[in-house]
């Protein structure tokens, strides 16, 4: 069972890794490629298109997990309600969004707006259904077949990006390009379902009303997270300019594997947490999390530290000294990785407490809005990046505190200080060894890069060394990585 665990941890976060790793690959070429304001116009256009996403998912991927873990339930009569009522929230999200994008270009005073939405419609309807597919897929052990359609779409949306703006020089078809990827890679998706679970036949009226009674405060919840999320954004837009906008989104970038790692654990840990709660067997899931939270520690905080030593070159050589206001976002924004090592969201949901989430959502963004603003007025984006951290930390630590009541815990059960410890004093060791012979030696970006894979070889080699990797990620990997058993 944990050797299977681990593989599905690991393909999961290969896919997402490599998903990410094209559009980090991909950005260097959109600034260079596209004006400061017509770069913000396309971060603006998919920051609305992520929003509403959010909310009209209506947070059907997280509860389909608990209702396919239920013996109680057939399987095919809870997906088709659960398509079928996936298939509404997509139709009035798309109503959503057509009636807002007057709203949203007079807000922003960005005039390219109203026409890059329109053609975004399209791109929202297949991106509402498509988590609650993944879910399904990643339930019924489809995560291969779940990850080569991810990736290959994925290449698909650059190829289409490249063509739209290196041959047609065309924003409205940039947008036109990814919503038909996003419609083909729906149907992908829904060509993966098992047979014994697709159907369309049924629509349960009584379990979609539960349904909606569990979803509806995760789903306004949802909505406000977004917004927790992307307020900085938003506030940026309306408050600055279209430019400071693009200057803010190319700082705030996700870094290739390490941002989506934790939600590849969680997106395969969630179904065994829900039967093990169905179960009452509180002390698997302390045990389980803890694994979770450690190992996804091991990974990202060496990550961490290494930009943080090396922030200024990196950005520089990556986005162009065009951006060089892009360099204190990124570094601020990335302190959220000492938070993304652990789904906050999981046990509540499961325990059905999601109206704790919700006033913790509200409450946090209250004090979002009330920050955003004020830094923003002080000082500019750094101000965004700034409020959005707090926030965001408040946020988790709220989540934390009521799961560890629900699970009849503590902090120290679910986090290994010790561990920690240990893993960022190994981490900090080697960056500041390199740090010191490039300012000494080479002074050079080149050998920045070229350190990095030595660091993380080393980070590897003395996890095994000083037993810094769970036993059932680390007896996975030696499995497959034979030299690995020297060690």
């Amino acid at each position: 069972m944990q050797s299977n665990r681990s593989f599905k941890v690991i393909v999961v976060a290969i896919g997402n890794g490599i998903n990410i790793l094209i559009n980090f690959l991909t950005l260097p070429y959109l600034v260079r490629s596209l004006s400061f304001d017509d770069y913000g116009t396309y971060g603006q256009v998919l920051m609305i298109v992520t929003i509403l996403q959010g909310f009209f998912t209506f947070n059907l991927n997280q509860i389909a997990n608990i209702y396919f873990a239920n013996d109680k339930h057939d399987p095919k009569v809870v997906f088709s309600t659960i398509a079928k009522f996936s298939l509404g929230m997509s139709l009035l999200s798309c109503i959503v969004m057509f009636a807002s994008i007057p709203i949203v270009g007079s807000a922003f005073d960005n005039d390219l707006l109203f026409r890059l939405l329109s053609f975004s419609i399209l791109n929202l309807f297949a991106q509402v259904i498509a988590p609650i597919l993944i879910s399904v897929l990643i339930f019924f052990n489809r995560v291969q077949n779940t990850v080569a359609i991810l990736v290959s779409t994925n290449i698909l949306k650059v190829a289409s990006m490249f063509y739209s703006i290196h041959f047609l020089h065309s924003l409205e078809a940039l947008m036109v390009g990814l919503s038909i990827v996003s419609l083909i890679q729906l149907v992908a998706f829904l060509s993966q379902v098992p047979k014994e679970v697709l159907s369309f036949k049924f629509f349960d009226k009584s379990l979609a009303k539960n349904m909606f009674v569990m979803a509806s405060p995760l789903a306004i919840s949802s909505l406000i997270e977004k917004s927790l999320v992307y307020l900085d954004g938003l506030m940026v837009s309306a408050m600055l300019t279209t430019t400071a906008y693009a200057f803010y989104r190319a700082g705030a970038v996700e870094v290739p594997f390490v941002a989506g790692l934790y939600g590849s654990v969680t997106a395969i840990v969630m179904p065994e947490i829900a039967k093990l709660f169905n179960e009452g067997n509180l002390k698997e899931i302390i045990r389980l999390k803890r694994i979770a939270i450690s190992g996804t520690i091991f990974f990202v905080y060496p990550v961490l530290i290494f930009l943080f030593f090396f922030a200024e070159p990196l950005v520089s050589a990556y986005l162009s000294k065009s951006y060089a206001a892009s360099i204190a976002i990124f570094m601020i924004f990335n302190l959220s990785l000492l938070i993304r090592v652990n789904d906050y969201q999981d046990i509540i949901i499961i325990s059905k407490n999601s109206k704790f989430i919700f006033r913790s959502v509200l409450f946090v963004s209250i004090l979002n809005l009330i920050l955003n603003y004020t830094l923003i007025t002080y000082f500019g984006i750094n101000g965004a990046a700034c409020a959005f951290i707090i926030s965001l930390s408040s946020f988790a630590l709220l989540l934390l505190w009521k799961s560890i009541k629900i699970l009849e815990c503590s902090f120290y059960d679910l986090f290994d200080i010790s561990l920690i410890g240990k893993i960022v004093g190994l981490a900090a060791f080697l960056a500041a060894g390199i740090y010191f012979i490039n300012e000494i030696f080479f002074n050079s970006v080149w050998f920045v890069i070229i350190s990095a894979p030595f660091y993380f070889l080393f980070i590897l080699l003395g996890g095994f060394k000083f037993n810094l990797i769970p036993d059932s990620l680390a007896n996975y990997l030696k499995n497959k990585i034979k030299v690995l058993n020297r060690i």
